[in-house]
């Protein structure tokens, strides 16, 4: 009940605000108009055009400020998400080629400790497209393993999606990037595997 009450008194507030504003803005303009229209008219052209231009450069800056605020903060958010990128790239190609490398396989509790950290960091720097495909990368890895050979080459796709998100928030465009042509470049018989 009170929070009806409370809620209705935001309410009436917030309207006697807003009706308030309009009238002030309504005074403002009426004022403006009354000394405008008692100005000799070319003094009043001088007057308008000195506004504009001083009104078009104050624009000019803030919109420029504006841009080179954004333009650094994605530079700082880009530097920040680089090596938690270059984590996950490590990651797949640890996972992909240890047997080649004759490297040992990670162990289910590095992969484990990897992916809590990696989801810890991706959840402060990574962007929408990011955390969403990492989240099908994570999703399919899991349902993967009680999956039969023939199913489990759809993580490829999820993996190549996870590295074109990458790419993406990086900056890249990913135009001219059909599907396959990431997998192909460490994957020799990803022919086979599209057919």
């Amino acid at each position: 009940m009170e929070s009806q009450a409370q809620e209705k008194k935001q309410i009436a507030l917030g309207l006697f605000l807003v009706c308030l504003l309009a009238f002030t803005v309504y005074l403002l303009f009426s004022k403006i108009w009354s000394v405008f229209s008692s100005i000799n008219p070319i003094l009043g052209a001088g007057f308008v055009a000195a506004s504009a231009t001083i009104i078009v450069s104050l624009m000019s800056v803030l919109v420029s400020k504006h841009l080179e605020r954004r333009a650094t903060i994605s530079a700082h958010l880009r530097e920040k998400k680089i090596p938690t990128y270059e984590k996950i790239i490590s990651f797949i190609f640890i996972i992909t080629f240890a047997d080649k490398l004759g490297k040992d396989r990670l162990t289910e509790k590095e992969v484990m400790q990897f992916m809590a950290k990696i989801t810890q960091e991706l959840v402060i720097w990574g962007s929408d497209d990011m955390l969403e495909a990492f989240y099908n990368f994570r999703k399919k890895s899991i349902e993967n393993s009680n999956e039969n050979k023939e199913d489990s080459y759809k993580i490829l796709f999820i993996v190549e999606d996870l590295l074109l998100a990458i790419r993406k928030d990086l900056g890249h465009a990913n135009k001219k990037i059909s599907r396959g042509k990431i997998l192909g470049l460490f994957i020799n018989d990803l022919p086979n595997i599209l057919k």
